[in-house]
């Protein structure tokens, strides 16, 4: 008889731990979601050009000053910049771009940073640059790779300096396959817009910015020097920027910096 009442008793137990197992499930599905939810941005762009074409950068301002437009600017080689390019680098500050770093001498990081180690590649392109921009009112926070050389152990050191971090990626590839988007990372690609490059294609960069319109993405392009007519390596033709932005603006994508990127 014992043993019966033993047996009734670990039924009931049983089932009344069922059932707050049964409730508990329940509970929690009404009050979390399945799957987690994706967070998305207002669909744009993101226009940067790299190196220490500051006139170039500044006539581009000029230009396309009436569409809007914002960009971020790479700096190299800043220790050899003039007065007079220092002021138009505040000019296109204060105009909404952001000023950025490029290198202080456009050091290749992964192959210095094989030859003498990371840290001696910090010491001697990153902590400069940022002291000697710092110095003229230029408190940077985002980075591009001279020349895209990266590898994951760079980027784990250089996140310690900067919010952002930029390589490059390249191709005519279909636009959901790219990688130029902006997915929530630290690390970001750009696309090349400069004419030399084998991708340069004004239809198809605007592929690209009408996939970003329809899945609420970000296209991250980079250029160079922003010149009339390009007939060198790494120039952006004006008139495939001014065309590019004025795409952006007649789809209603918005312009970003890559310091708006950390924002989200």
């Amino acid at each position: 008889m014992k043993n019966l009442f033993s047996k009734k008793i670990a039924a009931i137990l049983l089932v009344a731990v069922i059932a707050l197992i049964v409730v508990f499930k329940m509970y929690s599905e009404e009050k979390t979601p399945l799957k987690p939810i994706k967070k998305t941005y207002p669909p744009g762009v993101v226009f940067t050009f790299d190196d220490d074409y500051i006139d170039d950068w500044y006539n581009a301002e000029k230009l396309l000053r009436p569409l809007g437009w914002k960009a971020t600017f790479f700096v190299c080689w800043y220790g050899s910049l003039t007065r007079d390019q220092k002021d138009k680098l505040h000019y296109l500050q204060d105009m909404g771009h952001d000023i950025a770093g490029h290198g202080y001498n456009h050091l290749n990081a992964l192959k210095y940073s094989k030859e003498f180690g990371i840290q001696k590649y910090i010491e001697d392109d990153i902590i400069p640059l940022k002291a000697a921009m710092k110095k003229d009112g230029f408190n940077i926070h985002s980075f591009a790779y001279p020349d895209g050389a990266r590898d994951a152990e760079l980027d784990k050191e250089l996140l310690k300096h900067f919010d952002i971090i930029r390589g490059t990626t390249y191709d005519e590839i279909p636009a959901p396959q790219q990688y130029c988007y902006y997915e929530g990372n630290r690390l970001v690609y750009g696309l090349g817009i400069d004419d030399d490059y084998k991708q340069f294609n004004i239809p198809y960069y605007k592929t690209l910015l009408d996939y970003a319109k329809a899945h609420d993405k970000i296209v991250i392009f980079y250029g160079h020097k922003t010149v009339e007519n390009a007939d060198e390596k790494i120039e952006t033709p004006l008139y495939a920027l001014e065309e590019l932005c004025k795409y952006t603006k007649e789809k209603g994508l918005k312009f970003y910096t890559i310091d708006d990127l950390s924002k989200l």
